[in-house]
């Protein structure tokens, strides 16, 4: 047997786990100033939970969702994103009966069976955010600052925001935007690519997001989902524009912008950075008002965001791995194992050598690792109940008691 990773899953270790798990902290202390609580869902859920709600026309639950079935013949999907599931939470708990909003966020692996390529995996990450609750511009306004406060906190440069409203189902709205870009699109459907062709009759709105240069041509000129808004869609997005120029938040309108998913109405929003070069998107939004609606539910204003930590993690400065302080050295193991297990006991990283190599061999490993000290254990010391201890930073070594040379890497480190 051929022992291998699954195409398009990747195995994360040492500076890719650092960077994720770095990620993930600071969302955690900037989510959690807005009031967001974290939740986990699980992998597995119905699959109807996702083809009722992403819609069963777009391309995750045509060709990417990863289907299965139990023992009793049900249907289960290895999820590929994560609003579902925790509205599915908040349907099932009665969340909104309990408190007029609520606010989550969460990590996780979602799965998707689509061609990988630079940032993108068949088993790929996310930071998500949900507010169920509030139907306010204010709402959408968080998201902003949120994010803006987010990127700041991990360091990110070069990040732009880019905005659209792709209205609500009143029909004065996006049904007649809807129809007013049919029209134009099948005046010149032979040009168009075999996916648009398509898409002009199950989801016209994804022609504009093609990457096909000839569909992008075309759509240039097509008619802007803005300029059909109906009067509560064109106030709440004039409102959201008015709060993030007072909020000083850099933003382009892009009529091309519609994101992926059948549940999103009014505001969508993507996360650009240029360091990331054509597929530039590390992340995106928008409200999802009637997505309860479509499990039977009556409407809840609801928005949030998804980021992807594959895409976002090739942005990111590298993250170093916190130095053990210590290096044991010795060759009595229960010596050196009584010694670091006090100095791991006090919070301090601490490494010594289990195959208790030559000194030469083990001070080779302690200046490896970095270590500010190196405490010698040697066959006196053990005698004497002492430690040497030599600071590579200064250079000095001195013969303390055990409790001394704890005390002065106490001191140092702590």
């Amino acid at each position: 047997m051929k022992l291998q990773i699954v195409k398009g899953m990747r195995d994360l270790i040492e500076q890719d786990a650092r960077v994720f798990s770095h990620l993930e902290e600071k969302a955690r202390q900037v989510f959690s100033l807005y009031g967001f609580e974290e939740i986990r869902t699980p992998i597995l859920e119905m699959a109807e939970l996702f083809t009722h709600g992403i819609g069963e026309e777009t391309d995750i639950v045509g060709k990417e969702m990863y289907l299965l079935e139990d023992r009793r013949g049900q249907q289960l999907a290895m999820r590929p994103e994560g609003t579902a599931a925790v509205v599915r939470h908040v349907v099932q708990n009665q969340v909104l009966k309990q408190k007029k909003q609520a606010k989550y966020f969460y990590f996780g692996p979602m799965f998707r069976y689509e061609r990988p390529q630079k940032g993108r995996f068949r088993q790929f990450h996310q930071i998500g955010v949900e507010c169920f609750g509030v139907e306010s511009p204010v709402a959408d306004l968080e998201m902003f600052l949120m994010l803006r406060q987010y990127f700041e906190a991990i360091n990110l440069k070069d990040v732009g925001f880019q905005i659209n409203s792709i209205g609500c189902m009143d029909p004065s709205c996006r049904p007649q935007y809807k129809q007013n870009l049919v029209a134009y699109l099948k005046e010149s459907q032979e040009e168009l690519c075999e996916d648009c062709n398509r898409r002009i009759d199950t989801n016209p709105l994804r022609v504009l997001d093609c990457k096909n240069p000839k569909c992008q041509e075309i759509t240039d000129s097509a008619p802007h989902s803005e300029d059909c808004l109906c009067s509560d869609c064109g106030d709440h997005y004039q409102t959201l524009k008015n709060l993030l120029d007072e909020h000083q938040v850099a933003y382009q309108c892009s009529h091309r912008l519609v994101r992926g998913l059948d549940y999103y109405s009014k505001t969508v929003f993507e996360v650009y950075s240029a360091n990331l070069g054509a597929q530039s998107a590390a992340g995106g939004g928008g409200r999802f008002d009637n997505l309860f609606e479509q499990y039977g539910e009556k409407q809840v204003p609801s928005i949030g965001f998804a980021l992807g930590l594959d895409r976002l993690a090739l942005l990111c400065p590298p993250v170093e791995a916190a130095p053990p302080g210590v290096f044991v050295l010795g060759f009595e193991a229960t010596a050196v194992s009584k010694v670091v297990a006090q100095i791991r006991q006090l919070g301090l990283g601490c490494s010594y050598d289990p195959n208790s190599s030559s000194m030469k061999s083990q001070f080779r490993q302690a200046d490896k690792a970095g270590v500010r000290f190196v405490a010698i254990l040697g066959e006196e010391e053990v005698k004497t109940g002492t430690v040497g201890l030599k600071d590579l930073e200064t250079g000095t070594q001195e013969n303390l008691s055990t409790e001394a040379a704890i005390a002065k890497i106490t001191e140092v480190l702590l």
